[in-house]
């Protein structure tokens, strides 16, 4: 039951409590959304799907609010992070666990601070490491892998904990400049300026996550199972009918001109050793990555925007269509695993392409209800800061800018 004078923009709502401040993932849905769409239509003990799991910030409030979760994603690293978000470790024991890790890695990066040992940085296959890191710092990165290894021999919960606090310290160490999802190396003059403390900066993000992770072990509830499965939404790897609700957000667009969450994640995964052969190509195997068979889709919104797009470039239009190919693949996925009867959230942008507004919510309506959806509601929201630019250059022309996503929609879908 949709209540007209709800807010949902959350304005001044902590989108980073308990594990969903874990680490920065691209264009992640806020944490208020998905727990007010998962109480309203679902029950405990239900199955709920996020087929573009990201950083598991969904899956997390299943937990929370006693469902069962499955989520899958195409990248490796938001698998990772997923992981460590979502499982409940025992405080005690993490503490126990840190404080003998913490010693081991400290001595060893001492030893190389004060040249008792000499140590080669590891190779990073993929990585121009020598570019993206000061020497001593990709020594010191290289301490820490090692460690991290070792973890994951032992124990693949703590594994994951550790990876993503190691994750977003590669981030942070690197000469990648701050704030960015896309590759850029930081201006010679702040390089020559960039000194970080890598054991430094790994404690304070392992210190900080433990005191996350201490709350969210006495709120998650341990009772329901979170699945993560390396995957793609347009071949879900589950049965017909056997979910009870989707909630999720798909990418607004293609990765070459929205977010790049394979540039995004490079580093770190290359970094943690995930498999350089999928990290590599995660923006290309994402929706609209790549060349796609033309089909007629079911929407005449989007034919009609195509057609505007092609007027101004034609390549641009012909990677919204690949987008939306692809989309709707996913979109027949979700149709095929929900149960009769239940719902399919969806929370979209619409962005402007070459000027054209590209109305995704009505796009997917449309795609949806061919399929055999019914279009219960869209619910507005206006997105109170967000880190994709307000406004872009769509012809690189300086000075010539152009709205780009200022408010989401929520689509409630019903199978």
């Amino acid at each position: 039951m949709i209540v007209e004078s709800e807010d949902w923009t959350f304005a001044n709502a902590d989108t980073q409590y308990l594990t969903h401040g874990f680490h920065p993932y691209p264009a992640r849905m806020i944490p208020q959304i998905s727990r007010r769409l998962i109480e309203r239509y679902s029950e405990p003990g239900d199955v709920v799907l996020d087929p573009f799991c990201g950083s598991g910030g969904v899956l997390v409030e299943a937990r929370l609010l006693g469902r069962n979760s499955i989520g899958v994603d195409v990248n490796p690293l938001a698998l990772v992070l997923a992981k460590a978000k979502t499982t409940p470790i025992n405080p005690q024991v993490l503490k126990e666990f840190w404080a003998k890790l913490k010693e081991k890695i400290g001595g060893d990066i001492q030893k190389i601070r004060f040249r008792e040992i000499d140590l080669e940085p590891l190779k990073i296959p993929g990585l121009d490491v020598d570019y993206w890191f000061k020497p001593y710092v990709a020594k010191e990165l290289s301490i820490i892998r090692r460690h991290m290894d070792e973890v994951k021999d032992q124990d693949k919960d703590l594994y994951y904990f550790f990876a993503t606090c190691f994750s977003i310290t590669v981030r942070e160490v690197s000469n990648l400049r701050a704030n960015e999802f896309k590759i850029y190396r930081m201006p010679l003059e702040r390089l020559k300026r960039h000194n970080p403390n890598v054991f430094q900066t790994f404690v304070k993000h392992v210190e900080e996550n433990i005191l996350r992770m201490v709350e969210f072990y006495k709120t998650a509830c341990r009772d329901v199972t979170c699945e993560v499965l390396l995957g793609d939404s347009r071949k879900l790897p589950l049965s017909d009918e056997s979910v009870d609700l989707v909630v999720t957000s798909p990418p607004y667009g293609d990765s070459k001109t929205t977010v790049a969450y394979g540039q995004f994640s490079k580093f770190s995964s290359l970094w943690l050793g995930l498999n350089e052969n999928i990290v590599t190509k995660v923006d290309e195997i994402s929706l609209g990555g790549g060349p796609r068979r033309f089909g007629d889709l079911p929407s005449e919104t989007l034919h009609k925007t195509v057609k505007e797009i092609s007027k101004k470039s034609g390549e641009r239009a012909k990677h919204t269509l690949w987008y939306f190919i692809d989309l709707y693949e996913s979109l027949k996925q979700l149709y095929r695993v929900l149960k009769k009867g239940r719902r399919c959230c969806l929370v979209v942008g619409n962005r402007t392409v070459r000027r054209v507004q590209v109305l995704t919510d009505r796009i997917i309506v449309e795609l949806g209800e061919s399929l055999g959806f019914k279009h219960e509601t869209t619910i507005y929201r206006r997105i109170p800061t967000k880190r994709i630019p307000w406004k872009n250059a769509p012809e690189n022309i300086p000075g010539e800018k152009c709205q780009t996503i200022s408010r989401e929609s929520i689509i409630i879908l019903v199978s």
